[in-house]
């Protein structure tokens, strides 16, 4: 009976000490190599899907660049809880991680996801002026120019121009621009000897331009001449504007100098300057992948948008982590 009785309190001492070791085993991996890997997967799936057509582009470009974003900021904070940080640094974070999702996720998902349009429109060639009723309404907007190919036999190059008409009160302020296109070009489909090369269209029939009302009148548009092999209209949309550059240019500093702020608190000689150099790279990104004349941009924005960020980050970065080293004293 006594054996049994060690036996069993041998057991149940053994149980509590295998779960808390269960407990640091996931707690490890969730903060080294779960999040990352799991992030890569799904942007490597979501690029093979939008590649073959199964997933829209804006879907796949939304959901890869966001989880994108969120892997620097793991990257920058993970240091953090190694150790279990107090209630009130912890709150410090978790503020800081709102400002930095809302000053760069937002940002991003307009340039893929503009929004419900404002005002829409068809211009027919030579038609009416339509009016635009911005009245009291300044302000900076988007305008997008929607053109519609009409069917061609055979695989050749097309192109149509455009001309826009717009002004106030009847009269013509500037004469707008834009060219539709359709290009024809190849894509390897397989891998090895299996592989083939199919044709494939490309076609630009979605044009954005800026949209200036700073006085708050209503505007005028006329569609004055289109070339031929597109319908003789085309759609307009207003999109409103969206937070004012001047407000995202003063949240980016913002954000950059909260940045520092969390780099002060890292124990000395521990990853110095991380969170300055991944805020500099993902606001530089950002800039670059919003900056694209792609109407919708694509994985092509998106991963010219991550290496310029990351050059960005690496010099910016080297400059930020000077500025951290006198700060520690007031913030450690």
């Amino acid at each position: 009976m006594k054996g049994q009785a060690a036996r069993a309190r041998k057991s149940a001492g053994k149980r509590p000490q295998s779960a808390r070791l269960t407990q640091m085993v996931v707690y490890d991996a969730l903060r080294s190599w779960v999040i990352p890997t799991v992030a890569g997967v799904v942007i490597f799936v979501l690029y093979v899907l939008y590649n073959v057509e199964l997933v829209d582009a804006e879907v796949a470009v939304t959901v890869a660049g966001s989880l994108a974003l969120l892997v620097l900021l793991f990257f920058g904070l993970r240091g953090f809880f190694e150790d279990r940080p107090d209630g009130r640094r912890l709150a410090l974070l978790a503020g800081f991680a709102v400002l930095w999702c809302a000053v760069t996720f937002y940002p991003f998902y307009r340039a893929v996801n503009p929004g419900t349009p404002l005002f829409s429109a068809e211009l027919k060639n030579n038609g009416p002026p339509v009016t635009i009723p911005l009245h009291d309404k300044p302000g900076h907007y988007s305008l997008y120019v929607l053109g519609h190919f009409l069917p061609a036999e055979g695989r050749e190059n097309r192109s149509a121009t455009y001309h826009i008409a717009i002004g106030h009160d009847g009269g013509t302020d500037r004469l707008l621009e834009g060219t539709f296109r359709q290009e024809w070009g190849s894509q390897r489909i397989g891998s090895g000897r299996r592989s083939s090369l199919v044709p494939v269209m490309h076609e630009s029939s979605i044009l954005v331009e800026p949209l200036d009302d700073p006085e708050g009148r209503d505007l005028t548009m006329q569609l004055k001449d289109i070339a031929s092999g597109v319908r003789d209209s085309v759609t307009i949309r207003i999109y409103p504007p969206g937070i004012p550059l001047p407000v995202l240019i003063g949240l980016a500093v913002l954000t950059v100098a909260a940045a520092l702020v969390v780099d002060a608190w890292r124990p000395k000689g521990t990853s110095e300057g991380l969170m300055g150099t991944l805020t500099i790279a993902a606001l530089v990104a950002v800039a670059v992948f919003r900056g694209s004349t792609a109407v919708t941009p694509g994985f092509g924005q998106l991963i010219i948008g991550a290496l310029v960020g990351a050059l960005g980050g690496a010099i910016g970065g080297s400059l930020l982590a000077r500025l951290v080293r006198p700060l520690r004293k007031y913030v450690q």
